[in-house]
């Protein structure tokens, strides 16, 4: 070793025991004094140096002096999904760094939140697929914010080396090491002070003074490949991206799903092909001035891959196409709200295969753009288009003709003015009763995110109501039920439970019959059952009432004789009127008052009567 080389591994060893003592730097190996290596790799190899700067908003970089960054081609892009389906995720870190390792959407990595000890990542990262198809491929990544590796905690085993916190300059340094003296094909680079600054000073000089310094240090970094490259002529794709913009207004915060904190950026060392390079016009979701159309955060992930030559699977529902190579499917998504037809653009006519949860259902022209799945059940489908060794894929709810409501409640807030319907493609709606339409943004899937604790049993509600405005109770077709806080938003520990005589006195053997549920001005909760017939519930009492169940007729429920058998759910407004909705999609307004059925009822649910609602 020489003088120059021993000083240079003697500092290094210094810095670690130092950051080592106050646990603001974690090695994953037994010896942090990093050896030079004379055997790089040759020229034949692919390697990837991946840069993440946290919280970089694309639009302030035209604000800065950035000589090192505009060295790259650098295109604008997209995070957060696509609002209103099951991709949508919040525009937060653990989502979006979730999302950069990963090719895929919340609706598949499941990471809602910056929540590391309760979330992980429920989908591969490229540290998983790189190690599984080249195992001999070394890997390494540092994140400043240690969460990104907690959050991939499933996959962390396959990183050869691993540094995680400490600041900014300390990771460029530890890179640069790693890249003079390792053999690493791939190496993933965490920068977070941009984002710290944000969150600190919003907008302004701060903020553009911390956009040049980290300017500076991917300098460094880049000026390190270009070297190593002189050295070995490998071939290095480089490719730097940021995990989510800012709060238009001050900059502060993050987390919404507003155009600004939607728009990222994707920069590469590389010219890339027309995803890169061109923003699709022509696609069914223009919201967002059309942001869907430029690239999506998905792309990072298949571009490196594609680049380090591993084969894209299409059961691997990766979400988008590489920006690299030849073009693959382009802005995979629905055709069109609530139908079964999947959309992507292309110019190819070369065969793209058409997968529905990874079953094989269609094989067409690329260049056709759109198929229409006429098999598609009810329910949450995946579909994959597979074209020139890429893949898109996007998560849909199939089958939109035999949507029906499964359960409906009212909920707890000031105004009283909110009302969830659940329905069975297992999304929800939130309808605002004020207004009396649905929310912007709805249907959402009913998943750990929305409703905690709800996820796992979402495909087996039949029934809701609300029990002296601080708890909501959900009744499912096998006999159990749950109980959900409306103060903490969640489902309580211990549920579900079996509907017996212990837990609700009088309804033992009806658990798995009951369709729908009403609160009768928090007096009485009436159970409708599969058979035509109902209980009554006291609330004060906590018991079935003596003589139930009873028949759904006219003298008990004026109007609603004919349609006993149909009711698939049941909500209580306001202290004159309750509705029931029909297994046909027609409603009922029915008078507690005079306790009857309104006339001219039932009435056909559509966009003029519930707005939003189907």
């Amino acid at each position: 070793m020489n003088t120059q080389k021993l000083f240079k591994a003697l500092l290094l060893a210094i810095y670690v025991a130092i950051c080592s003592c106050n646990n603001a730097i974690i090695d994953t190996q037994p010896n942090n004094q990093v050896e030079p290596n004379s055997n790089l790799r040759t020229a034949s190899g692919k390697h990837v140096l991946f840069i993440g700067i946290d919280g970089l908003q694309y639009e302030k970089m035209a604000n800065v002096s950035t000589p090192n960054l505009d060295k790259l081609n650098i295109s604008k892009g997209f995070t957060g999904g696509i609002m209103g389906t099951p991709s949508e995720q919040s525009t937060y870190s653990g989502p979006g760094w979730a999302t950069l390792l990963t090719g895929v959407w919340f609706d598949k990595h499941g990471v809602p939140n910056n929540s590391s000890s309760t979330y992980k990542s429920q989908a591969k990262s490229i540290f998983a697929y790189v190690k599984e198809a080249q195992p001999n491929a070394e890997i390494a990544s540092v994140a400043v914010w240690s969460p990104i590796h907690e959050f991939m905690e499933n996959d962390m085993s396959y990183v050869d080396r691993r540094y995680d916190g400490g600041d900014d300059a300390h990771a460029v340094t530890w890179a640069v090491n790693d890249l003079q003296d390792e053999n690493t094909d791939l190496l993933f680079v965490h920068l977070d002070n941009v984002d710290h600054v944000g969150h600190a000073s919003g907008w302004g000089s701060a903020y553009n003074n911390a956009i040049a310094e980290v300017d500076v240090q991917v300098g460094t970094l880049l000026q390190a490949v270009e070297d190593r490259i002189d050295q070995t002529g490998e071939d290095w794709l480089i490719i730097v991206a940021t995990d989510h913009g800012r709060d238009p207004s001050l900059g502060y915060s993050h987390g919404n799903q507003t155009t600004y904190e939607k728009t990222i950026f994707v920069g590469m060392n590389k010219a890339g092909n027309d995803e890169f390079n061109s923003s699709v016009t022509s696609i069914p979701n223009s919201g967002f001035n059309g942001l869907y159309g430029t690239v999506a955060q998905t792309s990072v992930a298949p571009t490196i891959l594609r680049h380090l030559g591993i084969t894209i699977q299409p059961e691997w529902q990766l979400a988008s196409a590489p920006l690299i190579g030849e073009d693959g499917p382009r802005k995979v998504m629905q055709a069109s709200q609530g139908g079964n037809s999947v959309f992507w653009y292309s110019q190819s006519s070369n065969s793209a295969n058409i997968y529905r949860n990874n079953q094989l259902v269609g094989t067409i022209a690329g260049n056709q753009g759109n198929f229409t799945d006429t098999t598609a059940t009810i329910g949450l489908n995946t579909y994959t288009v597979e074209l020139n060794g890429a893949t898109g894929s996007f998560s849909m709810y199939g089958n939109s003709n035999n949507l029906s409501i499964s359960a409906a409640l009212d909920w707890n807030d000031l105004a009283n003015n909110t009302a969830y319907f659940f329905r069975n493609d297992y999304q929800y709606v939130r309808y605002n009763k004020s207004n009396d339409s649905a929310d912007a943004g709805y249907p959402k899937p009913v998943n750990s995110s929305t409703w905690p604790g709800l996820d796992s049993y979402k495909e087996l509600i039949s029934a809701s109501f609300k029990w002296h405005n601080q708890y909501g109770y959900f009744f499912m077709s096998d006999g159990r039920y749950l109980k959900y806080d409306m103060s903490t938003d969640q489902v309580l520990s211990g549920y579900p439970k079996q509907v017996n005589n212990s837990t609700w006195p009088g309804l033992q053997g009806y658990g798995d019959k009951i369709v729908a549920a009403l609160n009768w001005d928090n007096d009485k909760a009436y159970f409708f059952l599969n058979d035509g017939t109902y209980i009554s519930y006291s609330i004060s009492n906590d018991q079935v009432d003596t003589g139930y169940p009873k028949a759904i007729d006219n003298s008990s429920w004026s109007g609603l004789e004919p349609y006993g058998n149909a009711i698939t759910a049941a909500l209580d407004w306001d202290s004159t009127y309750c509705y029931f909705f029909l297994s046909d999609n027609t409603y009922i307004k029915y008078n507690k008052s005079t306790n009857t059925a309104e006339s001219g009822y039932p009435k056909a649910i559509n966009s003029s009567s519930w707005p939003g609602l189907m």
